[in-house]
Parts: C-alpha cells; sequence; structure tokens
C-alpha cells in the first residue's frame, strides 16, 4: 500500500487506524512548544505535491529534512522582545514555532525533492519512483 501518513513515532503501538483518526480531530501535541502547520497534499501520477502554509516566516528560519523515509518540516523564529522600555505584550496569539512530519510512501524518491517558499507558503514536489519494467534473465549453459 502507498500511502502518505503523518509520522507519529511514540503512538506506533496504537490501532493506526483509530490513533490517527483521533488525533486528526484534536491536535493532541506531544509538546505544546510546536504546533501543526495547515497542510495540504496532492497526489499526482509522478510526484506528491505539499502546500504548507507558515506565515511571517522567512526562508531561512524553514527546515526541510529526510531522515529514511520521513520528511520534516520545522519553522522557528526568535522569541519577540518588547519593543518599549516598560511595554508589555497583552495578547501574543502568533504562532513561532511550526513542525509537522510526514512518512513518505515506497513509491516517494527521497533523491528528487523541490522546495520553493513564496507568499508564506512552502511546495514540496516530492517525486515518485519509475516503475521498475520486468526484465529477462539469461540463462548461461
Amino acid at each position: 500500500m502507498n500511502s502518505l501518513v503523518t509520522y507519529r513515532p511514540l503512538r506506533s503501538g496504537l490501532n493506526p487506524v483509530w490513533g490517527n483518526l483521533f488525533d486528526d480531530f484534536f491536535d493532541f501535541s506531544l509538546n505544546d512548544e510546536f504546533k501543526k502547520p495547515l497542510t495540504d497534499i496532492v497526489e499526482k501520477e509522478g510526484s506528491f505535491d505539499f502546500a504548507i502554509e507558515l506565515p511571517g516566516f522567512s526562508e531561512d528560519e524553514i527546515d526541510v529534512r529526510l531522515e529514511k523515509d520521513v520528511l520534516t518540516i520545522k519553522a522557528e523564529k526568535a522569541a519577540r522582545e518588547e519593543k518599549e522600555e516598560g511595554s508589555r505584550n497583552i495578547i501574543s496569539e502568533r504562532l513561532e514555532k511550526y513542525y509537522r512530519s510526514f512518512i513518505l510512501p515506497e513509491n516517494a524518491d527521497g533523491e528528487k525533492i523541490s522546495a520553493k517558499f513564496e507568499n508564506g507558503v512552502l511546495s514540496l514536489e516530492v517525486s515518485k519512483k519509475e516503475k521498475e519494467l520486468p526484465r529477462k534473465i539469461e540463462i548461461k549453459k
């Protein structure tokens, strides 16, 4: 089965259907310090295309990594400082740390990933591996 799923290393012992189903409805983060960015993934004939919303970040604040078959996106801003002496933040709702990981399917080619960042959206294209065609094996006499 070639499906792309969210990577949850500590929940692997749970039933994969029910564990993942409830996580999608309730954001039970293992670390409240990081939040999941909104993500769209589209499967095309030759690739998996990701659109990940990271508003207010610049390219140098975003880290995209592939380790084995796990694709990880992390975005982090330095802490905001008070603007004026004697002032304090009353409300601070803008998120400054995002983290999300996905297990790539077997047919994803980890060697062919392209990324671009434009208007607060990180676009990733993960190419699919070419299908292996049957080949004839010669028998030596």
